[in-house]
């Protein structure tokens, strides 16, 4: 499987409503030096999983997948496949696939690994 980007920085954000998970090919503090529209034009390559939290118990959880390398959206029941290793983040969902390459710490992948078994559970299945 080809390599869709390396990921440069992954950021993790646990709130209470929510979880998001994003891969990028370039670091966010590098936006503070460009323009509107280049920004607005950028060819930045990414991948974001999110976990959305009602306000209200009798709702439902929502999860989200954003790619700039898919339009493919994530259907309402279906699974997400991981494969997780310091080099690489292989994702799949509603047949559609991704291959992100890394270059994670020890904690980094620590982390990663344990958002995606603890507040993802329920749709993520992580292999081997």
């Amino acid at each position: 499987m080809t390599m869709n980007f390396q990921c440069k920085e992954l950021t993790i954000s646990d709130e209470e409503l929510g979880c998001t998970i994003t891969f990028s090919d370039s670091k966010s503090a590098d936006d503070q030096f460009k323009t509107i529209d280049e920004i607005m034009n950028s060819k930045k390559k990414y991948l974001l999983i999110q976990k959305t939290c009602p306000e209200d118990d009798y709702e439902l959880d929502h999860y989200h997948i954003e790619s700039s390398e898919s339009d493919t959206e994530l259907d309402s029941e279906d699974k997400i496949t991981v494969r997780l290793s310091r080099e690489n983040f292989e994702i799949s969902w509603s047949g559609d696939r991704l291959k992100i390459g890394l270059n994670l710490t020890d904690k980094e992948l620590k982390d990663l690994k344990e958002i995606l078994e603890g507040v993802f559970m329920e749709r993520v299945i992580i292999k081997n």
